[in-house]
């Protein structure tokens, strides 16, 4: 799927539709010091060998997102690309 660096779409904080960078948004390293990564290691330490809670249940494909930057004020806000793809996406110069 093939999307441009470039569009027009409406930024929530000036509140009008403008130009946006689009960057294809990747998840960062996790940290281990972390309060939540340090509450999830914790269930699973000691005498269980499941941490309780609810069954992982697998989604076919995860939805793209990507980080537009406006223009005009410079801030980034996410948007999320189609409801469930597969494809891979990719930026395209105009």
């Amino acid at each position: 799927m093939k999307m441009p660096e470039e569009i027009m779409v409406y930024c929530p904080f000036c509140k009008k539709r403008s130009k946006h960078k689009v960057k294809v948004y990747k998840k960062g390293k996790t940290r281990s010091v972390a309060r939540g990564q340090k509450r999830h290691e914790e269930k699973g330490r000691g005498y269980t060998s499941k941490i309780a809670g609810k069954v992982t249940v697998y989604k076919q494909a995860k939805n793209p997102t990507v980080m537009l930057t406006c223009s005009v004020c410079k801030k980034k806000h996410p948007k999320t690309i189609g409801t469930r793809t597969k494809k891979v996406l990719e930026l395209k110069k105009v």
